[in-house]
């Protein structure tokens, strides 16, 4: 008579549990082997650095403007007419930005730069002036002066590196070769899948093993919800505090409204730590211009935040994240550690797959032992149909 396994082998996976051990050793091998011939792989790593960029960015742009040809072709518009319009408006849009829009903000930008040193030195006087004869007035010092040690190597460090590069002949090429790379093949690769998105998902639909295609579709549905509703959400509310954000400070008369209403915009991709970026310029802009502007413009800062915490956000997110803020901040912090920049952008979406990953193979545990887990779970709650 058979031997009948244990509750813990049961649990492990009864018979599975030898196969189980032995995918991890091999599994184990084959990083060890990696690990120790990583020089094979370099072409393989050289190649995933060239293509990353262009997918990364055909995949916001794909999740930014396939709702608009979905909802056109809804109307009767062909698809592919509905692309190609889109494509020229956008050309059209960038263009009059580069000739029009692009100098305005390369002057403010370059003008900031040179100029924010001595804002930070009078704001630097200005404080230390009110905490003076103060407990705080020893630390504040201290502090102060880190600061306007940063600020006045701003300048010049902004200054070398551009020259720098400049004088490189192989950076340029190499800067120049990455840009056009870029922006030149994710447009096209975008034109396509957008075209052709339904073919294309349903070509890569049959390279999965029939057994697993109903899993991947319901994972990949998922994925597809909230990692589509986060980058489409992010870059539009970025594009709306920009604007907004422009607006309230021409209406004030803020010096470097542009420059600075651009910082925001791009810094607002970043949740929660984005705005404190690009806050702390404004503020010391303001500040040394009147006491009365720094007032008018934290009421503006506070005015579009308002918004976009109440109206925008809740209107293009909605809730398909489900991702709590103390959770937000903590996975920023800990990919712009290991990741930088990208982490910082992409931090919630990578965190998004891997939710959903775990969530959905922890269900198909409890399924198999559901009287280890019992019967309710937060997990539950996940809605992988979508």
């Amino acid at each position: 008579m058979e031997k009948k396994a244990s509750r813990w082998i049961q649990f492990l996976g009864g018979r599975n549990l030898i196969f189980t051990l032995v995918v991890l050793l091999l599994l184990g091998a084959v990083l060890w082997l990696f690990a120790q011939l990583d020089f094979l792989f370099d072409p393989f790593v050289t190649i995933f650095k060239a293509i990353s960029g262009p997918l990364i960015l055909t995949m916001v742009l794909y999740y930014l403007f396939n709702p608009i040809i979905d909802w056109l072709e809804g109307k009767g518009v062909k698809r592919v007419i509905s692309v190609a319009a889109l494509f020229v408006i956008l050309i059209a849009l960038v263009v009059v930005a580069v000739v029009l829009i692009s100098p305005i903000i390369q002057k403010q930008v370059l003008s900031l730069v040179s100029s924010f040193p001595d804002y930070v030195d009078k704001s630097i006087k200005m404080i230390t002036k009110l905490f003076d004869n103060s407990p705080f007035e020893e630390p504040l010092d201290q502090t102060m002066d880190k600061l306007q040690n940063w600020s006045e190597g701003l300048s010049s460090q902004v200054t070398d590196y551009l020259s720098g590069v400049l004088k490189g002949a192989s950076n340029v090429v190499s800067t120049i070769t990455s840009t056009v790379l870029i922006i030149g093949t994710a447009p096209i690769i975008t034109f396509f899948l957008l075209k052709d998105d339904r073919k294309f998902f349903s070509y890569v639909t049959k390279l999965i093993p029939p057994r697993f295609r109903k899993d991947a579709k319901i994972i990949a549905g998922s994925m597809n919800t909230q990692v589509g509703a986060y980058l489409k959400g992010q870059v539009l509310v970025s594009i709306a505090i920009g604007l907004l954000t422009f607006i309230g400070f021409l209406i004030i008369g803020m010096p470097f409204a542009g420059s600075l209403s651009l910082l925001t915009g791009v810094t607002a991709i970043i949740p929660y730590i984005g705005p404190f970026i690009a806050f702390i310029p404004a503020f010391i802009v303001a500040l040394m211009s009147s006491f009365g502007m720094l007032i008018k413009m934290c009421l503006v800062w506070v005015i579009v935040q308002m918004l976009n915490g109440h109206l925008i956000e809740p209107a293009v997110m909605g809730k398909h994240l489900l991702v709590h803020p103390i959770t937000i901040v903590l996975v920023l912090l800990v990919m712009g550690d290991l990741m930088g920049m990208f982490g910082l952008i992409f931090g919630i979406p990578i965190y998004a797959v891997l939710k959903v990953l775990c969530i959905y193979c922890f269900r198909k545990l409890k399924g198999r032992y559901n009287r280890f887990y019992g019967e309710y779970g937060k997990y539950e709650e996940t809605n992988f149909e979508d």
